[in-house]
């Protein structure tokens, strides 16, 4: 029951998402193409300066004009479907590559999860636009269109002979420079990563904590806080700028400096009658065509100093730990569940092997039995439950629902078998109905038979909005929190799961949502099987068995309370 995760898979795959095909074929053959049809231009020159011209061939003259003309055409047309594909590609990717991650995060073993903040998730999550130009065919047209070079090289030698020398060592003082510049970019650019991740958490959790901030009238010294991260940020932006400007500012230098030297020794050469006007201004059409691809070439060496920086963010998503889930073909009905619960010498810890929060457990419920689960705070109560839930792996043992492996159930599955009942309510962002039914994955009318048990149809009916009121999930909602623990049970229950794990969910609850809780829990008795962490002495009546935690192991004990300080379930008002 360990997690497994993507670690044996290469970089190249994990950042390669599920039915994802580009056609390289179609990219190399028309890349290919358009370089091929782009030297119709310095051809057609050379011809009419040495041939055509020299020997007044009129008849010639609009025939080349034509052939060019359709040349340009063609490669206009060929350069926008491929511009069509890549565009096409490159959304595709960062779709499915999005989707992928997301994937990852929700199936994530929680208990081995990285530590990040909100903030550098969401950082994380935007990498994915800088990963696309690398994946979408846009890298290997550059590289294609740089191969040719020495096909453009070959061409200039065979026009202008020695000249060639010129554009051949302005190009390579100018891919010296550009590795170096490219070098210090990404060190900019990763101290500017750095200062965004603090940035970023600073910035959500201090959303997120907005009335406490205001309550303590901390306004002033978070607004400096923030100030101090935004003028380190700019700082950084700087840097980076800085440094990209200047590598692009020195290929249009180079590019006009290439210009200059051709046109400067190609006169030269013309005047000593080594070399024809046509081949001059040929070489000089050449040279400009030829820088074109080396200047991709250093956009994309910029480029790929971020994208190393988003590639290691992205795997770091992408190599989660998972929670292992076959896919099941054919799903176990919940009504089919019976409630049965066994728990084989388990153990579990965190991230640190060397603290163990349980050695060896083992515990057996049947279908109808109640336990009660007390221990000191910080003893693995909570965790037990997380287990049980599937929501932690544990390191060694098994637990099993039905005899089968809780690894083994789709979470769909799982959920339908086991109902889990937090202490504080997860109140997701959207209306009550959306809370009560998971967005759609539960039948309203299941939601609504156990929202009218527990009276919060009653409540909500009292709402403008009704089920159709719409909630934050946080602290500016305009219901209570009583009513908010309430409308997170009905989402449990209404897939009536046969085992109920309930922890201290009963802390938050007015009096009136206490006695409909404890009303429908004492109805369920006998027929489900229960966990229960709580101090409550009215809930605790409902016990059958009662176990300690101690010393990372779980024992059998005496019923906390007597009979007599009990409340009985029949004086509680209904």
């Amino acid at each position: 029951m360990t997690a497994i995760s993507s670690f044996t898979l290469s970089d190249n795959q994990l950042l390669k998402p599920r039915n994802y095909r580009l056609s390289h074929p179609s990219l190399l053959l028309s890349t290919l193409a358009i370089t091929i049809l782009s030297l119709a231009l310095p051809i057609m020159t050379l011809q009419v300066y040495d041939r055509i011209l020299p020997n007044v061939g009129t008849g010639t003259l609009p025939v080349l004009i034509i052939g060019v003309c359709v040349a340009l055409f063609l490669e206009t047309l060929l350069r926008l479907c491929r511009s069509y594909i890549i565009g096409r590609a490159g959304a595709s990717y960062e779709h499915r590559i999005s989707c992928d991650a997301m994937q990852k995060l929700l199936n994530a073993d929680l208990s081995v999860r990285g530590h990040y903040g909100i903030g550098e998730h969401l950082h994380r999550m935007t990498s994915v636009r800088k990963l696309k130009d690398f994946h979408n065919g846009y890298s290997f047209i550059v590289f294609t269109e740089l191969a040719m070079v020495p096909v453009f090289f070959v061409l200039l030698l065979y026009i202008a002979h020695i000249l060639v020398v010129v554009p051949a060592v302005v190009l390579g003082a100018f891919i010296i420079l550009s590795l170096m510049k490219g070098t210090k970019l990404k060190t900019a650019l990763h101290e500017r990563e750095i200062v965004d991740d603090k940035r970023f958490n600073f910035l959500i959790e201090s959303l997120e904590g907005v009335h406490t901030l205001k309550s303590f009238a901390l306004e002033n010294f978070f607004r400096r806080q923030y100030e101090s991260l935004e003028e380190d940020s700019t700082i950084k932006n700087y840097h980076v700028t800085e440094a990209t400007s200047s590598t692009f500012n020195m290929g249009a230098v180079f590019s006009h400096i290439m210009v200059a030297g051709v046109i400067g020794f190609g006169a030269w050469f013309v005047l000593q009658g080594y070399l024809t006007t046509g081949a001059l201004i040929a070489t000089l059409l050449l040279s400009g065509r030829m820088m074109q691809p080396v200047q991709k070439a250093l956009s994309l060496w910029v480029r790929y100093q971020d994208y190393t920086l988003a590639k290691a963010h992205m795997l770091e998503i992408l190599q989660t730990p998972q929670q292992y889930r076959p896919d099941i073909i054919e799903s176990d009905a919940s009504h089919l569940s019976k409630g049965d619960l066994t728990i084989e010498n388990i153990g579990f810890s965190f991230k640190n092997p060397d603290y163990k929060v349980f050695d060896t457990i083992s515990l057996s419920i049947k279908k109808g039995e109640a336990i009660l689960i007390s221990g000191g705070q910080g003893s693995g109560k909570t965790t037990l439950l997380k287990l049980i839930a599937g929501i932690y792996n544990c390191d060694h043992g098994r637990i099993s629902i039905d005899g089968k492996d809780v690894t083994e159930y789709t979470h769909e599955d799982l959920i339908a078998h086991v109902g889990y009942i937090r202490q504080d309510a997860l109140i997701f962002r959207g209306t009550i109905r959306d809370n009560i039914t998971g967005y759609g994955q539960i039948a309203e009318d299941m939601a609504k038979e156990i929202a009218s048990l527990l009276d919060v149809d009653k409540d909500i009916a009292k709402l403008p909005g009704g089920f159709d009121t719409f909630l934050n999930g946080d602290s500016t909602d305009n219901i209570s929190v009583g009513l908010q623990q309430r409308i997170a049970i009905v989402r449990v229950l209404a897939l009536k799961p046969k085992i109920i794990l309930f922890d201290n969910a009963d802390r938050r609850l007015d009096k009136e949502g206490y006695t409909r809780i404890y009303s429908l829990l004492a109805r369920l008795k006998k027929k489900v099987s229960m966990i229960l962490i709580s101090e409550d002495r009215n809930i605790c009546e409902l016990e059958d068995r009662h176990f300690v935690i101690e010393n990372k192991n779980l024992k059998e004990a005496p019923l906390p309370f007597s009979k007599k300080n009990i409340t009985p379930y029949k004086e509680l008002r209904l």
